[in-house]
């Protein structure tokens, strides 16, 4: 979730007033990438305190209310041990998860002969493993 793709996904469920548990393997990034659905939240909150003051006779709140708030883990998910204690980890601190969104990907920008074996073993374990171990 700390850039990318995953950035406008979280971006797009915070708009929808979700609840997120972000991953990424870079903590800063991630860290960014919930500050601004923090700030999402919080111009909704707002905009849903102005509606009830312009109503000012009692009526329900233009959005319902609920409790938005989003969490942040740093995973590599192409380390299947660390995606199990992450996921574990989730189960505890948040709840069950309803929604899974993994588009974790890297691009060796190589032509596959010219690739070093690392890199290779790399694309596969984030682009196929990581897949299978997150869901």
């Amino acid at each position: 979730a700390g850039s990318g793709l995953g950035r406008l996904f979280a971006l797009e469920f915070a708009r929808r007033r979700a609840l997120l548990v972000l991953w990424d393997i870079n903590t800063q990034s991630n860290e960014e990438t919930a500050g601004m659905v923090r700030h999402i939240y919080q111009e909704m909150a707002e905009e849903v305190a102005a509606a009830a003051g312009v109503a000012g006779d009692g009526e329900k709140d233009a959005l319902p209310h609920c409790n938005l708030q989003v969490y942040t883990y740093t995973c590599d998910v192409s380390k299947r041990e660390n995606v199990y204690s992450t996921a574990e980890r989730v189960r505890k601190e948040v709840g069950e998860v309803s929604v899974l969104v993994n588009n974790a990907g890297v691009v060796s920008g190589h032509h596959l002969l010219e690739c070093p074996d690392e890199l290779i073993e790399r694309t596969m374990m984030v682009n196929c493993h990581a897949h299978f171990w997150v869901t």
